[in-house]
């Protein structure tokens, strides 16, 4: 039997056999809490009381282990001799995750065994939204509250079992009641998730609030403004995004001075309301929301700020670090009274990341959040976030290890990872075997592992905990940056597919989650690729569908002839998707696991929807041909185009038909199934009329439905 995550240390001998249940539990410790007493219910509900069964002893212990990262807060050592199991740690979170490790031996137990164990990484977390940037809920399948929270139930004792201790909720922005019943929704989660050791982290801006401009409904809070006198009267420009080679510093009014502190407390107050009424007790805080830190963002600073902080360096006491860093203290400080556990988590400005970040670039982000966290009065609840950061470009120093010794407070990552919603939408993707290198983090979210990315969730945990002790796979990583990037890039393209992980960990990890039965099935379909490593797509905002990997919506639009360059990529990934979709769906077929018929559904959503990109795109070349170089249209062409407008719409129909309505605003795991039917239905709709008017690009379009950052 292999646990997931691998044990620190695990050493066994002897015949293994299940454990039948349990004689007795014996508790020489103090007051155990709600935390422990939910373990031993867990074990209890696995474990009959039988006459001829082990006893467990759960005691506190001084031994030298404990001295070790993390371990006095969440490490245990698990021992087994003879029918008698001694489970010892120092903390409630040490004696939880002994006993999730002793339900899983429990399969498979061998006569003697010891396991003394602890997390390399304190905060292990997984995004529980669907798209990353967006903040979709992707356990809303459109089939109301109630079985949106079971999902999320299941969940937490998903986290529970393989020591995730935190999730990320939701996002983007602070308004609570965002839909009916929002607060009591996420109130019940989040008491669920702290009895389980779970923090929850939900995103927003503490300034800048450039998501505001990205659509209706993404942001989802106040868009606080520079107004003198504040709040009602002119707006005036302090500092603002900055992503050379731009020369705009963009955003400077959107609540971005570090000096009006009537502007400060506001944005306390709403966070604080948001945090009282929905439990959450982590923030994930997008400030200028630019990846680098360049001397033009403090630069453009007003007059107010230049009088309080007069210093144009980006890391003085009474410059750029050292206004952020009062801003900061003024932020936990306020919370504080309210929220006593609150963890405030800053990204940007600098939060870098591995490619676009030269060494230069890097070492200015290093050196001012070194500097903003030697200011702070309350850096222990402060975590500044960064991106995936991997070598230095040209001497390959690990950047974690720099950013630790810069630091030594702590830091995270927010780790977009594949299967993000960012990078792409692929199922499983093992890219957590990297963590290796940022093992100095405190935090770390790997920003995949949705709702439909269960078995992910478990890798996630595997490589949390024990980054480079895996009895599943340890990958060799690459010491410089070069390599390393191309083993990175073929793990998120899943071209590089060991055995260690697409079997067994992959095999074992469905197997815990849907049973020996329906587990070895779905571990069939998650394995399912195409010739260019496509997967099974179950729904239809698959950024990997839509876009042409840059995320630009539908680049096969009819009205932008450059599209016409990526027909032939986006036909072949369409018609391989149909392909790929009916082999899931047939391996599916008897799968009683809960929610399979979702994922039966959204594969063939997704398919119908392919058969449709692929007519549409074959109608919009000849339609092309027609105009740019006269080759004749063949007959019945316009009956056939007009089939694709009536097919989407029909469909479309059918769908809206269905009853599936989300409760998550943004529309949840089936957002975007009316919309992209709709482009299909309009755009063929558009050659139509092209080819009877004669006008490649027609008159009476209707307005794109643009998304502009700021």
């Amino acid at each position: 039997m292999k646990p997931i995550p691998t044990p620190r240390e695990y050493t066994h001998s002897g015949e293994s056999r299940p454990l039948t249940g349990l004689r007795e539990i014996r508790m020489n410790i103090p007051e155990t809490g709600e935390t422990v007493k939910l373990g031993l219910a867990m074990l209890r509900d696995a474990l009959p009381v039988t006459p001829d069964g082990a006893v467990l002893t759960l005691v506190s212990s001084d031994d030298a282990w404990f001295a070790a990262r993390n371990a006095a807060e969440q490490g245990y050592i698990l021992t087994h001799d003879g029918g008698t199991l001694t489970l010892a740690a120092r903390q409630p979170m040490g004696f939880f995750y002994g006993l999730m490790t002793l339900l899983q031996l429990a399969e498979d137990m061998p006569e003697t065994f010891v396991i003394r164990d602890r997390p390399e990484i304190r905060w292990r977390g997984v995004m529980n939204t669907l798209w990353a940037e967006s903040g979709i809920m992707s356990y809303d399948f459109g089939d109301g509250l109630p079985a949106m929270e079971k999902r999320l139930s299941v969940l937490l004792n998903t986290c529970a079992r393989y020591k995730l201790n935190l999730v990320y909720a939701d996002a983007f922005g602070f308004r609570h009641e965002r839909f009916p019943g929002y607060d009591a929704f996420m109130k019940r989660f989040t008491d669920l998730a702290k009895i389980r050791g779970v923090r929850v982290m939900a995103g927003g801006y503490g300034m800048g609030y450039g998501q505001s401009g990205h659509g209706q409904n993404v942001f989802m809070g106040k868009v606080f403004r520079n107004r003198d006198p504040y709040p009602d009267g002119e707006l005036y420009d302090c500092i603002g995004t900055y992503d050379p080679p731009n020369p705009d510093i963009r955003g400077r009014s959107y609540g971005t001075c570090l000096s009006d502190n009537a502007l400060t407390d506001d944005k306390i107050d709403e966070m604080r309301q948001y945090l009282l009424a929905t439990g959450v007790n982590t923030l994930d805080l997008h400030n200028m929301d630019s990846d680098e830190i360049h001397e033009p963002l403090w630069l453009a600073r007003c007059e107010r700020c230049r009088k309080r902080y007069p210093n144009d360096s980006l890391y003085a006491e009474d410059g750029c670090a050292g206004a952020f860093a009062a801003f900061y203290d003024r932020l936990l400080t306020g919370l504080r009274e309210s929220v006593p556990d609150v963890l405030i988590c800053p990204v940007s400005p600098g939060y870098a990341y591995a490619v676009r970040s030269t060494d230069r670039t890097f070492e200015k982000c290093r050196r001012f959040w070194g500097a903003v966290m030697r200011y702070m009065k309350c850096r222990d609840g402060v975590i500044p976030l960064f991106r995936e950061l991997f070598h230095n470009h040209d001497d390959n120093r690990l950047r974690y290890d720099m950013l630790d010794e810069s630091i030594p407070s702590g830091f995270g990552s927010v780790f977009f990872s594949g299967g993000d919603g960012f990078y792409s939408d692929k199922y499983f993707v093992p890219s957590a075997v990297v963590t290796k290198t940022m093992e100095r983090a405190e935090l770390i979210v790997c920003a995949n592992g949705s709702a439909l990315q269960r078995p992910t969730q478990l890798m996630n945990a595997e490589y949390l905990w024990n980054p480079d002790g895996s009895a599943f796979y340890n990958a060799d990583i690459p010491d410089n940056y070069t390599d390393f990037m191309a083993f990175y890039n073929a793990i998120l393209a899943t071209t590089h597919r060991p055995e260690g992980l697409y079997g067994e960990l992959l095999e074992t990890a469905c197997r815990r989650l849907w049973g020996d039965t329906d587990g070895a099935v779905l571990a069939e379909v998650y394995r399912i690729h195409g010739a260019r490593y496509e997967c099974p797509v179950f729904t239809v905002c698959s950024v990997e569908l839509y876009t042409r990997r840059t995320r630009v919506t539908f680049p096969i639009r009819w009205d932008d002839p450059s599209a016409e360059e990526h027909l032939p990529q986006m036909r072949a990934r369409y018609a391989e998707t149909v392909t790929l979709n009916t082999a899931a769906r047939s391996r599916l077929f008897g799968v009683t696991a809960p929610d399979a018929e979702f994922l039966r559904e959204g594969l063939a959503v997704v398919s119908e929807l392919c058969q449709l990109m692929v007519r549409y795109i074959d109608a919009y070349r000849m339609a092309a041909e027609w105009f740019t170089a006269g080759v004749p249209l063949e007959g019945g062409f316009r009956e056939s185009v007009r089939a694709i407008v009536d097919d989407a719409e029909a469909y479309r129909k059918r769908l809206a038909e269905s009853g599936r309505t989300a409760v998550d605003p943004l529309g949840g795991a089936i957002a975007r199934r009316d919309e992209l039917f709709d482009l299909i239905a309009y755009n063929a709709g558009l050659i139509l009329q092209s080819v009877e008017t004669n006008m490649r690009i027609p008159e009476n379009r209707r307005p794109d439905v643009t998304r502009q950052w700021w």
